[in-house]
Order: C-alpha cells, then structure tokens, then sequence
C-alpha cells in the first residue's frame, strides 16, 4: 500500500553545489534538519556509478524513515528498491513507468503549464512538480512558470503540487496564498554552510504559511446545466464496452475517436452516423433499440456519480442555485441512474435532445434547455466534458465548465482553451454566488 506523503520540503541532489565531504552527507544533514523526502538527481554518470550512489543515499533515507525517489531512471529505481521515481516531460510516458513500477510505488511528474499538468494526473502521476518558478544555476535554460499558470494549476489540479527552481526563504512569499504542498529545493539548503539549519528554516517557514486557498468564483450565476456521460457519470467505459459488444458483432473494431465523437450526438444522430460509417443495413430504429436494450440495465443499477459530485450538487441546491441535466441520453436511461443515486430531487429542470433536430454539436438544444429554465444565457453555467458541445455552449451565450474525462484527452488543449474554466473532479469544481 502506498504511504501517505510529507511533500513539505523536497530535497533535489546536486553533487557539483553540496557543501559537504560527500552526497551521504550532504542528504543526511538536510533531511535530520527537516527534509523530507530526497529526489537523487544524476545527469552524467555511468548506470553503475549511479547505481552504487543510490544503494548509499537509500541507507541513509531509510534511517531517517524518508521516501527516496529517484530522477528519470526507472531502472535504478527497481534496482535499488527506491520509494518512487520523478519523470520530466522529455523522460519515459508516466503510463509506461507506472506499469512497471506497480501501483504501490510514489511516480512525480514536472509540468510548466496546466494543459501538462492536467495530462500527468490523469496519467497517474501522484505528485507534480511545477517549475522552474525563478532562473536557477541548475537549470539555466529552464522555461519559467507564471505565478498566474501556478495558481491555474492549484485550482484545477487535486494531486500535491511541490514548486521547484529558485527557492529558498527570499522566494517562499511569492506562495502566498497559492494552496502548493511542498517546496523542491536544491541549493538553498545543500550549498549551505550549515545544511540542516538551512532545512529547518525553510521547513519552519512553509509550515507557518497561512494558506487561502483561491478555487475558482463566479459571480451571478443562477442556473448550473450538468451533462451526464462523462460528466456527472462515471460511465463512459460502459459505453465504450457497449461499443465494443455492439461491433464486434458486426465484425469490426471501434475506431479511436468513436465514443467523442457519438457523446456530443442524440442516438438518431448517432445511429445514423453509425449506419454511414460501417455501411451498416439496420435501420436507425433498430440500433438505437438494441443499445437501450444493452445498457438499460447498467444505468437503473450500475452506474455512479462521479467522484464528489453529489456533494457539490447539494451544496449549489442549498445555495439556491437551480440545478438543470442537459444530456444526449434518452429519459428511460438517466433517469434511474438519477433516483438510484439519490440526486433525482435535486433537479429543477431535466433536458434530454433525444428528440431534438440536432444535438449537442449545435447551440439550438442548449438555446432551449436555457428557454426552459427562463434564465438568461450568462447566467447559466453548463459543465460538459466534450469539446463540441462546450463550443455550442458558447455559441448559446453561455459559460462552460470543462470536466476531465478519459476520452477527451485528445482535445485537451482546446478545451482548455474554450472553457471558462476546468476541473479534473467536483471536489475542485467553482463557488457560484448568485447577485
């Protein structure tokens, strides 16, 4: 089982900037003064030498009880049984090395900006490393991040964040009042003349922080418009798997952006988009029965809210926000997904474009659905986790909410760019405060 970590003060080895006899020293001095957990850093040794200075940093932090993590290397990693490894953006996919490590293992990404950061939690990083924040000898070609891009990161983000580049007791209040969980540093403790004194200042001060975290606000906002698949559901793998049973049947595989590209369509537009695609001979009719069919029983037992939803939605109902579904599935479906998650009650307003003419590519069905909550489009927040659907939303006069979800990866960027704003889950979703 994976321990619980003190990201607090994140000591980065270099060899060339320690201010003692040897690395083992250097680390056993930072962390008895307050460091703790070591990242070893070695860019230009042998395989064999880096093995043998992790086997002696590894004694030392298991005397201390501290997480070793090693940078970049998964293989010195598994060598040496360290706690973890830290992979830049030039380094193995996080996908990769999280398959090789297990999942009990500590993986840290770096990241400089929020589309980065974004993809390496989803990817099962458990930490980020956000940086460079100030130039640094360490790095003197590092891209520098934005305070602004940093508290992007805190809003949105739910792994620890931990800053790195340039830190040291003159740069801790430029954090102020951004929610980050530990401080990378390098040589601000271990080119000290005193080493562990210069860990425990820096320790003492980050702990003394008054933090106020900033999530994100809207002001007049009266109406909040929830998708389901992807959105409010965790279920897009049940459709994926409904997907799969369903053309294979046919004799065919699912294509790549399949599942995105259907999740913005009503099921005729859907099943004609299907029919055209594989040269299918059923009639529109007859798919759209036989996909009821599979997934009815799925959404009246199976499917679950997404994490901290349920929660958030009672905290806009007892705010007085009204709460709306605009969704491409058919009211048979969501609705008992909806009572058997005890949230049927909290909704004022439930819009479905199975029968509309278009659906959730065009702005026409998010025009009515705000008709029917006779509310004005600015005042409304729909949250909605496909690009096309987010661009009709604001074709409607709008604010959007994006929602992380798997199969929205490859829009990523411009999600981002259309949103008002981005969640990877509800326990990070916007205050809204009616006028």
């Amino acid at each position: 089982m994976k321990p619980k970590i003190d990201y607090g003060l994140y000591l980065v080895t270099d060899r060339t900037l320690m201010n003692a006899v040897n690395l083992e020293q250097a680390v056993e001095q930072a962390v008895s003064g307050g460091c703790t957990l070591v990242q070893l850093r070695e860019k230009e040794i042998s395989t064999k030498e880096f093995y043998d200075m992790a086997c002696k940093i590894r004694k030392v932090c298991s005397k201390y009880k501290i997480p070793l993590i090693i940078n970049d290397r998964v293989d010195i990693a598994l060598a040496v049984d360290a706690d973890g490894v830290h992979l830049g953006s030039e380094d193995m996919p996080i996908e990769t090395a999280r398959k090789l490590i297990g999942k009990n293992k500590i993986l840290g990404a770096s990241a400089r900006t929020l589309r980065e950061a974004v993809l390496a939690e989803s990817e099962g990083a458990d930490y980020l490393g956000v940086g460079a924040m100030f130039p640094t000898d360490t790095k003197s070609d590092a891209t520098l991040v934005a305070r602004e891009e940093l508290i992007k990161i805190s809003q949105v983000c739910t792994v620890p964040i931990v800053v790195i580049g340039g830190i040291n007791e003159r740069t801790l209040p430029y954090f102020d009042e951004i929610a980050i969980d530990g401080l990378a540093v390098v040589s601000s403790v271990i080119s000290a003349d005193d080493i562990a004194k210069a860990a425990r200042n820096l320790r003492r001060k980050f702990a003394e922080r008054k933090v106020k975290d900033k999530p994100i606000t809207f002001e007049g906002i009266e109406c909040a418009v929830f998708d389901l698949d992807g959105t409010l559901f965790d279920s897009n793998d049940l459709w994926e798997q409904i997907d799969i049973e369903f053309l294979s049947k046919r004799g065919y595989e699912i294509p790549a952006d399949y599942i995105t590209k259907v999740s913005a369509l009503n099921f005729r537009e859907a099943a004609e988009y299907t029919k055209k695609l594989f040269g299918l001979k059923e009639s529109a009719r007859a798919l759209i029965a036989e996909w009821r069919e599979m997934a009815q029983y799925h959404y009246e037992h199976d499917v679950k809210l997404k994490p901290y939803a349920k929660r958030y939605l009672h905290t806009l109902k007892s705010k007085g926000i009204r709460l709306a579904v605009a969704t491409s599935l058919p009211p048979a479906l969501f609705v008992p997904a909806l009572k058997n998650n005890g949230v049927y009650d909290l909704f004022d307003c439930l819009c479905s474009a199975e029968n509309a003419a278009r659906g959730k590519e065009h702005p026409d069905f998010f025009i009515d659905t705000i008709r029917q909550l006779k509310a004005e489009p600015q005042k409304c927040l729909f949250f909605e986790d496909v690009l096309s659907a987010m661009q009709a939303i604001k074709a409607a006069g709008a604010k959007v909410c994006g929602v992380y979800d798997y199969y929205s990866r490859p829009d990523l960027a411009n999600i981002l760019s259309a949103a008002d704003c981005f969640i990877m889950k509800f326990n990070k979703a916007p205050l809204l405060k009616s006028k």
